[in-house]
């Protein structure tokens, strides 16, 4: 081959380098909404914005979210999703069915219990109770004596014991009964304490820690 020649291709090798160095990029293709939500967020920033806004919106639909679009400090719309917080379930409130309260015309002594507890819980004058057994030693009664209550008197003022407010949780001692507990309490009555806190056996609280009181 001429010198020449070897000239003139290696002229032209040499022009066709230099210009596949100096070719400008390719513009990476536009976004282009008819392709789906699948499709990658190409294109200017604001095709980019308005692929995410569609994606949010397409989440938001599926699961229900609540949300708002509002602006950010450049101007540009967004879409703000607030996830509800889950509010704790309430805990129910024990209730006791009202207990109609009759007078009993006698009475046996329980655990725990007083003549001055028995007259307040009955409504009843202490003096009147006294009265009424007058065989009975206010200091020295037995568990299982039997004792008599008026029909006709009325406790003196408030049968409430006011150290002890109401309602209340009371916690719960050994060898307590729930005719002991109802005393400190005045004019609470033993069935009430018994149906609030489901209490199978009045005499033995074991099993309790503390017992509401209505």
């Amino acid at each position: 081959m001429k010198k020449s020649t070897k000239l003139i291709l290696f002229a032209l090798i040499s022009l066709l380098l230099f210009s596949a160095c100096t070719r400008s990029a390719s513009k990476p293709p536009a976004y282009d909404p008819t392709l789906g939500d699948d499709t990658p967020p190409f294109g200017s920033v604001d095709d980019q914005i308005r692929y995410a806004t569609s994606t949010a919106a397409a989440i938001i639909a599926q699961y229900n979210l609540p949300t708002e679009i509002v602006e950010n400090p450049l101007g540009t719309q967004i879409v703000v999703t607030s996830t509800p917080i889950p509010t704790a379930t309430p805990t129910a409130t024990p209730t006791v069915t009202p207990i109609v309260t009759v007078v009993p015309t006698s009475w046996e002594i329980q655990k725990g219990e007083t003549l001055e507890c028995l007259a307040r819980r009955f409504d009843v004058e202490l003096k009147d109770l006294e009265g009424a057994n007058p065989g009975i030693s206010p200091h020295n009664l037995k568990i299982g004596q039997k004792i008599d209550i008026p029909q006709n008197s009325k406790w003196p003022g408030d049968r409430a014991v006011g150290t002890w407010p109401r309602p209340d949780v009371w916690d719960v001692g050994p060898e307590e009964t729930v005719y002991l507990v109802a005393c400190a309490y005045g004019d609470v009555w033993p069935e009430e304490i018994i149906q609030l806190n489901n209490i199978q056996d009045p005499n033995d609280l074991s099993g309790y820690t503390t017992l509401q009181i209505p």
